[in-house]
């Protein structure tokens, strides 16, 4: 076993991985590049070394998300190899590199949405990008509506969208983990609406919002677009230094809920675990972290306070 080199160990390492349902594509994606760059300074090296690791590790120092992303593909390619019967493999530290520092997310007014989709929906038809006029106003409104992940919806494929039973299933979308995921019946028709309509240009598609070859929008022509309709919508905006992504429909969709719960008087800590479950997270914490972004949340408990005012003594 050991007279096999680092392309033969990782490739059996990936099998792995998917043997056990994870899909890990962009695992696959950063540990390839290790192991070629890895490969390139010493080819007979068929361990994982502190030196190659921290040299590679180097070029992602001004990325954060990236490093981290690398960071726990290289560590989990570490344990498997020790498992092997390789003892040696260096094993990166846990705490080496922490979480990185979300970003801070954009908090839309309703007018601010309102005028969003009004851009949206003034998508001409071109013949050079077939069905983009349909493809992209429904996808920018599923992830309003439903509060998916950009990935979500870009790879979202037919057979996985069920709109006559009123829900979608969302396969492997962090790690092995899937879930359902049940639509309102107004967007429901919307979605029936549209996938009629994009049938005329995609008869036998498999990608639910397909780009002209019929395979997902990658991430980076989510967010261009995007951004060209928010910049038409608000031309005063551009260049200012605010951030503004297509995720943040994501978090608007999580603060809201939470803000219609508090003005209906429901209790939070029994709405959560369902918030919880829709948005694919894994425990309740992660939600939790959506809390401090509502903005009238200060508001309402002033307000739910103020019947017992009187009973707080002076201090």
């Amino acid at each position: 076993m050991k007279d096999k080199d680092l392309v033969q160990l990782a490739n059996e390492f990936l099998d792995y991985k998917r043997s056990n349902s994870y899909v890990y594509k962009q695992g696959e994606y950063y540990l390839k590049k290790y192991v070629a760059f890895s490969k390139s300074r010493t080819p007979d090296e068929n361990i994982l070394t502190k030196e190659s690791i921290e040299e590679f590790l180097g070029k992602y120092a001004n990325t954060p998300g990236s490093l981290y992303n690398v960071v726990s593909v290289i560590r989990e390619f570490g344990r498997y190899l020790v498992g092997r019967g390789y003892p040696d493999a260096y094993l990166i530290p846990a705490k080496k590199v922490g979480l990185p520092t979300p970003v801070q997310p954009y908090l839309f007014t309703s007018l601010e949405i309102a005028s969003f989709f009004e851009e949206c929906d003034k998508v001409k038809e071109d013949p050079h990008f077939r069905g983009r006029h349909l493809v992209l106003p429904t996808m920018y409104r599923l992830l309003y509506c439903c509060g998916l992940r950009c990935k979500e919806v870009r790879t979202l494929r037919c057979e996985n969208v069920h709109l006559d039973k009123g829900h979608l299933d969302i396969l492997q979308s962090k790690g092995p983990k899937s879930r359902r995921i049940f639509v309102a019946e107004e967007l429901a028709e919307y979605l029936k609406d549209y996938d009629q309509k994009i049938k005329a240009f995609f008869p036998n598609r498999q990608t639910f919002f397909p780009n002209r070859q019929d395979r997902p929008y990658s991430a980076d022509r989510l967010i261009k677009n995007f951004h060209r309709f928010w910049f038409n919508a608000f031309p005063e905006k551009e260049g200012c230094e605010t951030s503004i992504r297509p995720y943040d429909l994501r978090h608007h969709f999580a603060y809201s809920n939470m803000n219609r719960w508090l003005s209906e008087g429901r209790d939070i800590n029994v709405m959560l675990p369902y918030l919880m479950k829709y948005m694919g997270h894994s425990d309740v914490e992660s939600t939790l972290y959506y809390f401090h972004l509502v903005p009238d949340v200060h508001g309402v408990i002033v307000e739910k306070s103020l019947p017992f005012e009187s009973l707080i003594p002076e201090v």
